[in-house]
């Protein structure tokens, strides 16, 4: 029997409900596929901005790489399902074409309808070559010996972030140095930032009242967290997409953090996520923690979290005053950092409870206050002769 298998069926396979790692043998020949149909892609959208610019306008290497995440993490946010493959996201997202136009103007390049189109044709072909083509059943992930925290795959080596295989033991070596793989390709491992739920909220890893919305397998502190990749990732708890949450499955009074990556357009998708759960009232009495930059302008996602009739606290950070953890850096030294201006909004489903018993309260106050108007207008001074006070309450 050939030990061969297709990507159709690795797919079909990933998408079931089993978390068991060890029905999965080509995890990482497939993600080395990946890779080199990713760096293809990134080589063809290189291309193609530096023959529209000039030395002036030239975007650097990591610049480059970091438009190409950002129109597929747009994707993934918006038309991403169990049948697309986890990297190369077919089908055509407005938002995502939106984000890259804005992004070409901002370097005075034009043709973003073009790029777009070269960028989802090269998606939709690796998509279909990862389904189709044949892989060999992979060979055993093994542990450096001579050099720390590194995974070894045919004398390939990888950085065992946070030391996730070695956390989870031999069986997980393979889908680590597959995930860990992934988050390098796609530039991603120098953005593993995360707050420090532990010193903040004094709450414990397993509570179930609490869910990181924007984590990774290497960088939660709760058990339960939402992560970018849970093809690879729900081997280490994650529970899918933020923006695939089942709403309905979540009990009540959880508290949900949602910190996206400092894009605004990913951060505009959060808010608009979270808001048409309360506005439709699929959660109960659930609060929201939104952890975004303080200081970006014409910032409409923050302006909107301002004005919301959930917003229950607001709180606004200086540069240099809220830490986040870098899990995925190599020193310990460089392990705490403190990136930005940033705010803390609280939204809550009792805000909305609160309002709308005062603007009860308020509306038979105001008729009793009608009623006293026409008592003292008819009686203008109490008994004991001072002038009643009218409250003008409004809702």
């Amino acid at each position: 029997m050939s030990n061969s298998r297709s990507g159709h069926d690795i797919s079909t396979s990933e998408s079931s409900k089993t978390t068991d790692v060890t029905k999965h043998h080509t995890l990482v020949e497939v993600e080395l596929r990946r890779k080199s149909l990713y760096e293809d892609l990134v080589k063809s959208v290189k291309n193609w901005i530096f023959d529209r610019s000039d030395g002036r306008r030239r975007l650097s290497e990591m610049q480059m790489s970091h438009l190409v995440l950002r129109y597929i993490f747009n994707k993934k946010a918006t038309i991403s399902s169990s049948k697309c493959d986890p990297v190369f996201i077919s089908g055509t997202s407005t938002v995502a074409r939106n984000q890259l136009e804005c992004d070409l103007k901002n370097i005075n390049i034009r043709g973003a309808k073009e790029l777009a189109d070269l960028i989802d044709d090269e998606l939709t072909s690796a998509a279909r070559k990862i389904r189709f083509e044949k892989f060999e059943k992979d060979e055993e992930v093994k542990l450096s010996t001579s050099t720390e925290n590194e995974l070894i795959y045919r004398d390939r080596r990888q950085t065992d972030f946070n030391r996730l295989a070695q956390r989870y033991g031999r069986e997980y070596y393979n889908a680590a140095y597959a995930l860990g793989l992934r988050y390098s390709y796609v530039c991603l491992t120098g953005h593993g930032l995360a707050r420090q739920y532990k010193e903040e909220t004094g709450r414990s890893a397993d509570d179930l009242l609490a869910c990181e919305c924007f984590a990774s397998a290497f960088n939660h502190y709760f058990d339960q967290y939402h992560s970018a990749f849970p093809d690879l990732e729900v081997f280490f708890g994650s529970r899918g997409s933020f923006f695939n949450i089942n709403w309905s499955k979540q009990p009540s009074n959880m508290t949900f953090f949602v910190s996206p990556p400092y894009d605004e357009s990913l951060i505009q998708l959060a808010v608009d996520h979270v808001f048409n759960a309360l506005d439709n009232h699929l959660v109960s009495q659930s609060t929201f923690i939104f952890c975004i930059p303080g200081r970006w302008t014409n910032f409409k996602a923050l302006d909107a979290l301002k004005v919301s009739r959930w917003m229950k606290e607001f709180v606004d950070y200086p540069k240099d005053k809220l830490p986040f953890i870098d899990y995925m850096a190599r020193n310990e030294k460089d392990r705490i950092i403190y990136p930005t201006d940033t705010c803390l909004i609280t939204l809550s489903t009792e805000m909305e409870n609160e309002k709308e018993q005062f603007r009860q309260s308020t509306t038979t106050k105001k008729r009793r206050n009608e009623s006293e108007e026409i008592e003292d207008n008819e009686n203008p001074m109490n008994t004991n002769g001072t002038k009643k006070i009218k409250y003008d309450l409004t809702d």
